[in-house]
């Protein structure tokens, strides 16, 4: 067992539908991975010529098992990096951070 650092980032999907996390390795390579749709949501992204800015953190830990979970509160998505299932890293995005509004289905 030895410490690793991960770097975890969050990021609008190129087609500014949806949100991906990644965490990657000291090696660059993926580790874990989640992607959030913002129609499960519903909301949409309301905006022209912007993006919002990738979200990069960076956490050490020493653990087997990796876990990234999203869950979604009063206009906020909440990204959770577990780690042997204690919490790493947590980083909350909200509606106005990343222009998004709700759509009439």
């Amino acid at each position: 067992m030895s410490m690793e650092t991960y770097t975890v980032e969050i990021a609008e999907t190129e087609s500014h539908e949806g949100i991906s996390a990644d965490v990657y390795d000291e090696d660059g390579l993926v580790t874990e991975s989640l992607h959030v749709a913002y129609a499960d949501y519903g909301v949409a992204a309301v905006r022209e010529d912007w993006e919002p800015d990738v979200v990069e953190r960076e956490v050490t830990a020493d653990v087997t098992t990796l876990d990234m979970q999203v869950a979604r509160a009063n206009d906020v998505f909440e990204f959770r990096l577990l780690g042997d299932r204690e919490e790493l890293l947590r980083e909350r995005l909200s509606d106005s951070d990343l222009q998004l509004a709700y759509v009439d289905e």
